[in-house]
């Protein structure tokens, strides 16, 4: 076993926390900056690298046509946009990496390099950016759009908007401020320089017109289509995926891996972090209790994990018969998420066999007590040759608890947890090893 690299991906985002366990509400609102501000320190005091913070723009109502459950449930709804959470969390904390959600989709590139370049300054090298490419129709009708465009076309567009904002952020040259207080010269002219970028989705002058920027924010991506993992492996600095079995979550960073390469970078500069819900209990008899909670197909159950994937995939779940195989599917929303829904059971299991086998499996949970669960990672990291994890759920200080005081001593117990970050930043952080 090896040091691994390990984060917290908030896939709720800034929404509601906690909601549908018993200490909902008990000591914070969600609403406000201290439940994430405290989760932060617990992060970083934790050894953990990074957190990222997930965004939608919808009111999802993919299933049965209909946001009642989403609203009911507090399911992806109401969220709050994460970029004016950022300074209260690097306020929080002082080596932990922040991570908030922008879409290329929607954020002009000056006005996200402009964003991001600002709060790096706060940050003290600290930030990064999760790039998302918003498959959702719905999401495009908020932006003036009849609909999203295509799934491939997106990610061209997204790739020239990531070389835009990088030409932004690099149209200074480093050492253009001079602040000469003898000569009376702030900054050199010739050294800050228009980029003239005229391409096939964007007309940009520029320069950027904030100060030159001592590193650029780590990029983070979730590419898992086969054009999403190509846009990945040559841009991003980490790249979050499912867990799955060793052998997919092995192919996927095999496959990240050389796209990184043909690019002509270095390969180990990509951090594939694979996304686990660890659920720790206190001994066997509590894992078999909670395993077969689990397991119950209940209406709640299903509405939960069906309205999951059709918010994501843009498919509406509610039109199928549980108890029929599935037709052949298609999005153009997210792949990756369509895909690995649909293989969770053999070829033409029924909706409610694939819906079973994610029960039994528990989708992304790792159940067990904390030596099992840490056991069961160092020996997937073994298997897979991965950087690390990025452990998934609400904040709420219960379910954080809950998870990482019995948790962070057994993994550093086996050697798969730093001791403490480092202060150079989080670039430096994922390139300790």
């Amino acid at each position: 076993m090896a040091l691994q690299h390990f984060g917290w991906f908030l896939g709720a985002g800034f929404g509601v926390q906690g909601w549908g366990d018993p200490t909902y509400g008990i000591g914070y609102d969600w609403k406000q900056p201290p439940v994430y501000q405290d989760a932060a320190r617990l992060f970083e005091a934790s050894g953990l690298d990074l957190f990222i913070i997930e965004d939608g723009v919808t009111v999802p109502d993919t299933y049965g046509g209909t946001a009642e459950v989403n609203l009911r449930d507090a399911r992806f709804v109401p969220k709050h946009d994460p970029l004016p959470l950022v300074p209260y969390l690097l306020s929080a904390t002082e080596r932990l990496g922040i991570v908030p959600t922008l879409s290329a989709s929607f954020y002009e590139p000056f006005t996200a390099a402009r964003l991001l370049a600002t709060l790096q300054h706060f940050a003290g090298g600290r930030l990064g950016f999760n790039v998302v490419t918003s498959g959702s129709d719905i999401a495009a009708q908020n932006y003036g759009l009849d609909k999203q465009i295509e799934h491939d076309l997106r990610y061209d567009r997204a790739q020239e908007w990531v070389d835009v904002v990088r030409k932004l952020w690099r149209s200074w040259e480093p050492d253009a401020i001079l602040e000469d207080t003898a000569r009376g010269v702030f900054a050199d002219f010739e050294k800050v320089h228009t980029i003239d970028h005229r391409g096939e989705f964007f007309q940009v002058r520029g320069p950027l017109n904030t100060a030159p920027l001592d590193s650029e924010p780590v990029m983070v991506q979730a590419g898992a289509s086969g054009r999403g993992q190509q846009f990945a492996g040559q841009n991003s600095d980490v790249i979050l995926q499912l867990a799955s079995t060793p052998e997919r979550m092995s192919a996927y960073r095999n496959a990240i891996r050389d796209v990184a390469a043909a690019a002509g970078r270095n390969p180990d500069d990509v951090k594939v972090l694979f996304v686990v819900n660890p659920v720790v209990t206190a001994n066997d008899e509590e894992t078999a209790t909670v395993r077969a909670r689990r397991a119950e197909l209940t209406q709640a159950a299903i509405d939960e994990a069906l309205q999951g994937v059709s918010y994501l995939s843009g498919v509406d779940f509610k039109t199928f018969d549980l108890d029929e195989p599935l037709p052949p599917l298609t999005t153009n929303s997210n792949q990756g998420t369509l895909d690995n829904f649909v293989k969770s059971a053999p070829a033409g299991s029924t909706l409610r066999e694939i819906l079973q086998a994610r029960a039994n499996k528990d989708g992304l949970a790792v159940i067990g007590t904390a030596e099992q669960i840490a056991d069961h990672l160092g020996e997937l990291s073994d298997a897979v040759g991965g950087d690390g994890f990025l452990f998934t759920g609400q904040v709420h200080p219960a379910h954080v608890h809950r998870t990482l005081d019995p948790l962070v001593p057994a993994l550093r117990r086996r050697g798969l947890l730093r001791d403490e970050l480092g202060d150079g930043g989080l670039r430096a952080n994922l390139t300790d090893f």
